[in-house]
């Protein structure tokens, strides 16, 4: 007798089942390719959740072995707040609730430790609700409207959220823009006539992850997350300088002849936006400035300025004599006994390139000094 390799209902080990949606929609799955939910079978099953009680009647029991709870495949209508999903594996699912207006609202819910996959978070409004240490893979934010929201310890994958918006609430933007990506994955097969090739889909998104860049500082702004807000603004000038890269291609004799200036700023551009992360750090400055201080003090040693009258070449490494050469390296650095310093006339120029560097590092420390004080 042939073994029995039918794949078993997980819907079977729930109390009540869900129940048919009246289909009103023409597409049985998601049609739009910019989304990663391209290609998702929209569900045709419901479940409604109207007090908490009805996590342990109307979704499949836990797994014994992983104490996990699996809900596949259901649009969720979530008419009960303070309902607290853990453990729980949504894949390809809708969170919605319909007002007596028509929209989607989703309120007042938490997720803890759950993962989402493929599943169609675009076109609702969630308002207070929490998702903690969450894994989203391949879902899409599109449309959706998160207000008072909170995302701890998250991590995306491979997600889309074109026209997503996010107001007074705390989602780290570096995670968050890591996990959105050109949905590229969806382009790779030979593409109907008429559609935007990947090259195209990938130009376009320089504009879309600065959209978002801009949505998720303003927000954790609102909520005063400081952290958040310096990784916000990091990324909001990093997609804004891929959009200066992007248009840096000459298009006209014009441009052509303006490329290298251009082409210059947006490499001091790029110095800066790393060396600060994006005028919210100062660490690496200082690292800068250390490393920036031996090299002055072991090209003094090897060379023949003279600093007051006395040659820096160090004779040894005592210790004296040694933080004697950081001392003049230091001063050099940050231009401050720079008319001390005498020696050819190459020694002049270096001299001036060395106290230069020092003074754009001073710009430097200014520029997040500044940034800090009026966050």
């Amino acid at each position: 007798m042939a073994a029995n390799t039918a794949i078993p209902d997980p819907w079977d080990r729930a109390q009540i089942k869900p129940s048919p949606i009246d289909r009103t929609w023409r597409n049985d799955r998601d049609p739009t390719r910019r989304r990663a939910t391209f290609g998702t079978l929209y569900p045709t099953q419901e479940v409604t959740l109207e007090k908490p009680g009805d996590l342990h009647t109307k979704l499949p029991l836990r797994f014994e072995t992983t104490k996990r709870r699996s809900v596949p495949g259901v649009r969720l209508r979530l008419l009960a707040p303070k309902i607290i999903f853990s453990e729980t594996d949504f894949r390809e699912c809708q969170f919605h609730r319909r007002d007596a207006q028509g929209e989607s609202r989703v309120s007042g819910l938490t997720f803890k430790d759950c993962s989402l996959s493929g599943c169609m978070l675009g076109g609702t409004l969630f308002y207070r609700v929490t998702f903690e240490s969450c894994k989203f893979d391949r879902c899409d934010f599109g449309g959706a409207k998160f207000d008072e929201c909170q995302f701890v310890n998250c991590v995306f994958k491979e997600c889309t959220a074109e026209n997503a918006s996010f107001a007074v609430t705390e989602i780290d933007p570096t995670a968050f823009l890591k996990g959105m990506p050109p949905p590229l994955y969806n382009y790779k097969n030979p593409l109907p006539e008429g559609e935007p090739t990947a090259d195209q889909v990938a130009a376009d998104w320089v504009e879309v992850r600065r959209k978002i860049a801009a949505q998720l500082l303003r927000s954790n702004i609102e909520i005063y997350n400081s952290f958040n807000s310096d990784r916000g603004l990091f990324e909001l000038k990093r997609a804004e300088l891929t959009a200066r890269i992007q248009a840096l291609r000459p298009e006209s004799l014009k441009d052509l002849a303006r490329w290298p200036l251009r082409a210059t700023r947006i490499a001091v551009s790029s110095l800066v936006l790393h060396a600060t992360k994006g005028g919210t750090s100062l660490s690496r400055l200082v690292l800068a400035a250390a490393l920036a201080i031996s090299v002055y003090a072991s090209l003094l040693s090897h060379s023949h300025v003279t600093f007051l009258s006395q040659d820096c070449h160090l004779n040894s490494f005592e210790r004296s004599l040694v933080l004697q050469q950081l001392a003049r390296a230091t001063s050099l650095f940050l231009a401050v006994g720079y008319t001390a310093f005498s020696g050819d006339a190459f020694a002049t120029v270096l001299l001036t390139a060395a106290a230069s560097l020092g003074l754009f590092w001073y710009a430097l420390v200014a520029d997040v000094i500044i940034h800090r004080v009026y966050r």
